[in-house]
Parts: C-alpha cells; sequence; structure tokens
C-alpha cells in the first residue's frame, strides 16, 4: 500500500521536470518568433503607408501643375523618415534586423519607384499622419509633406 503512494510521488516529479525542461527549451523560440513576426507586421505596415504616397504622387502627377492630393496614412515606427533620391522614395524603418549579407547599412528601408522629382519634408512619428502631396504651379517638383492626423 505505501510503494503505490512512493511510485505515484515519483511519476508527479517526473512529469514535473519533463514539463520544466519543455518550457526551458521552447520559450526562447517563441520569444524569436514573436520578434519576427512584429518584424514583418511593421515592415508591412510601413510598404503599405509608402505605396499609399507613391499613389498619390502619381495621382498628382497624372493630374498635371495645380494638383494638390492629401492622403491619410499609418507610420508604424517612431523617427519614420521619409526621403526620395534619384527616382525612388525611401522610408527608413527603426530596430529592424539588417540581413548580415547587406552591407553599409545601418537599417532596412522600404523603397517605392516615383520618376518624378519629388521633395520630401519629414520625418513622422508612430502613427496616423496626413501626407499633403502637392505640384505648385511653375514647379520643377512634386512637394510632399508630413503632418500629424488632428
Amino acid at each position: 500500500m505505501d510503494s503505490r503512494g512512493q511510485a505515484s510521488a515519483e511519476y508527479i516529479f517526473l512529469i514535473l521536470i519533463f514539463l520544466i525542461v519543455l518550457a526551458l527549451v521552447t520559450v526562447p523560440f517563441a520569444g524569436r518568433t514573436i520578434n519576427a513576426t512584429q518584424n514583418v507586421s511593421v515592415t508591412s505596415d510601413a510598404k503599405t503607408a509608402l505605396s499609399t504616397i507613391a499613389n498619390g504622387v502619381n495621382v498628382v502627377y497624372s493630374n498635371g501643375p495645380g494638383a494638390k492630393r492629401t492622403v491619410n496614412v499609418y507610420f508604424p515606427q517612431d523617427n519614420s523618415e521619409l526621403s526620395y533620391d534619384d527616382g525612388v522614395l525611401s522610408l527608413g524603418l527603426q530596430n529592424i534586423p539588417v540581413n548580415a549579407s547587406v552591407q553599409g547599412n545601418d537599417r532596412p528601408n522600404v523603397n517605392a519607384t516615383v520618376p518624378y522629382a519629388v521633395e520630401v519634408d519629414g520625418t513622422a512619428t508612430k502613427g496616423w499622419h496626413d501626407v499633403e502631396i502637392t505640384w505648385d504651379i511653375g514647379s520643377t517638383h512634386i512637394s510632399v509633406s508630413i503632418r500629424p492626423s488632428p
């Protein structure tokens, strides 16, 4: 009668040790997976914001000088820097690991091709912003300015 109780206690102790080992192995994997998923989500939100801005630039260009368009976009991170260089509109991201094979970049960018001269004003904080896209009459470039949504 006494040996049955001893065996049950030993089985419970073995199951407890197994659960602890299982937790020690799976928790780090779950943490890395959550971080990777968050990075994909931030990058996807940034790509959507940049695509919306690029589409707005295309519409303004199609309408010609004097055209204006305001789009509302969500920037997924603080200090999201919108820039333009040689036909490429870029949105810089913070705290996203860069592939080790990429040389010279300390942070990744999301890019969209815009084959028109664009002048960009701004860095955005995390959240919703109104992006005003204008092509003034007599100007040689399209202006893009970012302001927080009210």
